[in-house]
């Protein structure tokens, strides 16, 4: 059931509940900041009375060394509590945020597979720091920056109630009308904060897959058709942040053109009462200078609210989010034994999204300690019938078995330690080689380090490196190959000694005889594991027991390789075997 939508004020309160028990200190420490930037505010603009009549009516020479001591003391006193507001402010602000990004990460991060397709990475990174810093704002804003303005308009108005009551009435009337306003272009900006974000994602998504598939976009020339569609996503940002702004701007020249009023009518105001009823200069000048300097915290607080507003449409949806039930699915408790499992598949069918099937009322049956390759044309399930080995996903109909057990009974910790995926499009950690390895087995020493790297055939790229297995990759393996990086991912998933090896593709960058060396260590190195290969390579065929054939998520043969040679033209036409020259030179190739 999805959670109920919480009101402005609402996410704005849990946000403060969640966030400021565990910061009390800091918030203590604030407060005391705040009351001192505000109390010393306020004697400032009071200090102006005792300039005009103890020191330029009265023309006492003591008195203004007096009060020229004041307000040097004055304005230390507040410049020093302003600092440390200020960074105290910073310090809360990064602490709540980045106790949001890591929550939002944590909570993408344990989503179902299927979550993250057909969405660029950029789009979930984007997520994350959008979530974080909107709830830090809020927290921020409201907990500091509106408590600060807000006790110093306080203490400005309680130095003008002393100088004149009435006046400071009449001026108050200025506040409730600043609240309308402010009120109302904040549920203008709401709608359009939204709007913003996803521009901003939508600008980043851009520019990222530029720069990833940068080797692309020099190849075929796209550079012009990229750089429109990063314009393109520029200018909608930029349109969108100039209505924002021409909405949030306004309330400058609003509140100053009020000021302007009030100050103008006291002017006259304070002619009146000077001539008729004796008050002294200082008292008005004390009262200006106090609504003068309320007028920038009133502003500020105003400016605050806005960005609070904005600020509260990303923490509403990052609280949907946080709420949401884990996706987590049902496993069981089984414990897999320590032994190579048979696979099989009994009647699966799949589908994404209600689409056309992914796979086909499949079943097969494979042996424990069996090596079956699985081939068959793009789109023929390949990639669907590993994911629902590995159980990202869950069939459709049918039950898929690991070692004589249904997945939904097997435990899933059990399940990950047993199962090692190699994938065509292997991902590197930045760090060395060393650290790479060992990402399959944290825990693994150097000389099991050392031999997976042996088995992936690395051992000769390792010598001619200059720091050896200690050698940086870069990120995502930038400084490595297509084949190395294979190999690291190689030796990555050998050194978790798991009892079923999944190659998804995983040396289409390898030459054939580095492919060579692979399969005779893992063979030699490592025997009695179940291994499945997805491979469209004829060479990865003389290693493997038996091949599933598939056809437009069908399977059209599960055989050993030379008897579907024999006996499927569908499969000797995948490897160009009634085409002795074109199967040779692909051979070659390989």
């Amino acid at each position: 059931m999805k959670p109920a939508k919480l009101t402005p004020m609402q996410t704005i309160t849990h946000l403060l509940r969640e966030a400021l028990p565990s910061r009390w200190k800091l918030l203590a420490l604030s407060i005391f900041c705040m009351v001192g930037v505000a109390g010393f505010t306020a004697a400032l603009a009071y200090s102006t009375r005792l300039i005009v009549n103890d020191v330029f009516v009265a023309s006492d020479a003591t008195a203004a060394i007096q009060v020229a001591l004041l307000i040097l003391g004055v304005t230390i006193g507040k410049s020093a509590f302003q600092y440390a507001n200020d960074v105290i402010s910073v310090i809360f602000q990064r602490s709540v945020a980045s106790a949001y990004q890591k929550m939002v990460f944590e909570k993408l991060l344990h989503k179902e597979v299927r979550h993250f397709i057909g969405e660029h990475a950029s789009v979930q990174m984007n997520k994350v720091r959008i979530y974080g810093d909107a709830c830090a704002n809020v927290v921020v804003n409201v907990s500091n920056k509106l408590l600060t303005e807000g006790l110093t308009v306080l203490g400005l108005f309680t130095v003008m109630i002393i100088q004149d009551p009435l006046m400071t009435l009449f001026s108050s009337v200025l506040f409730p009308l600043i609240f309308l306003l402010v009120s109302n272009l904040s549920n203008r900006i709401r709608g359009m904060a939204n709007a913003e974000a996803e521009l901003e994602g939508g600008f980043v998504k851009v520019g990222s897959e530029a720069f990833a598939g940068i080797k692309t976009v020099k190849t075929y020339g796209l550079q012009d058709k990229t750089i429109r569609r990063f314009n393109g996503a520029v200018d909608k940002l930029e349109n969108r942040i100039f209505k924002i702004a021409k909405i949030t701007k306004a309330t400058v020249p609003l509140m100053e053109l009020l000021g302007g009023v009030v100050i103008a009518l006291f002017v006259v105001y304070a002619a009146w009462q000077t001539i008729t009823h004796g008050k002294t200069p200082g008292e008005f000048t004390a009262f200006i200078i106090a609504f003068i300097m309320a007028y920038q915290p009133a502003e500020r607080l105003s400016n605050v609210w806005v960005e609070i507003q904005k600020s509260v449409i990303q923490s509403q949806k990052m609280m949907e989010m946080i709420s949401e039930p884990p996706e987590k699915r049902e496993y069981g408790d089984v414990e897999l034994d320590d032994a190579a499992p048979g696979v099989v598949f009994e009647d699966v069918s799949f589908e994404y999204k209600k689409r056309t099937p992914a796979l086909c009322n499949v079943s097969f049956e494979i042996e424990p300690g069996e090596r079956v390759a699985i081939v068959g044309r793009s789109g023929a399930g390949k990639t669907t019938l590993i994911d629902l080995v590995m159980r990202f996903y869950d069939p459709t109909v049918g039950v898929v078995r690991l070692g004589g057990h249904n997945l939904h009974d097997v435990a899933e910790k059990s399940l990950r330690d047993y199962i090692a995926l190699i994938s065509q499009d292997v991902f590197l950690f930045e760090g060395t080689i060393r650290d790479n390895i060992r990402d399959g087995r944290p825990s693994a020493s150097d000389e099991e380090v050392e031999r997976a790297a042996h088995i992936a055939a690395l051992t000769e790229m390792i010598e001619t490196a200059d720091k050896g297995l200690d050698t940086e990759v870069g990120p995502n393996g930038v400084s490595l190959s297509g084949g190395q990086k294979q190999r690291v991912g190689i030796a990555r998933a050998l050194i978790r000694d798991a009892k079923l090896f999944i190659f998804d593709e995983a040396t289409s960058a390898l030459d054939g005889e580095n492919e060579r060396k692979i399969m005779e260590n893992l063979l030699k190195d490592m025997p009695g594991r179940t291994i499945l290969f997805v491979t469209h390579r004829a060479s990865t065929l003389q290693y493997v027991d038996r091949t599933i054939l598939l056809d437009g998520g069908h399977l059209a043969g599960f055989d050993t390789p030379d008897n579907l040679a024999a006996n499927s033209a569908y499969y000797r036409d995948l490897f160009h075997l009634d085409r002795p020259e074109r199967a040779a030179a692909t051979q070659e190739r390989e």
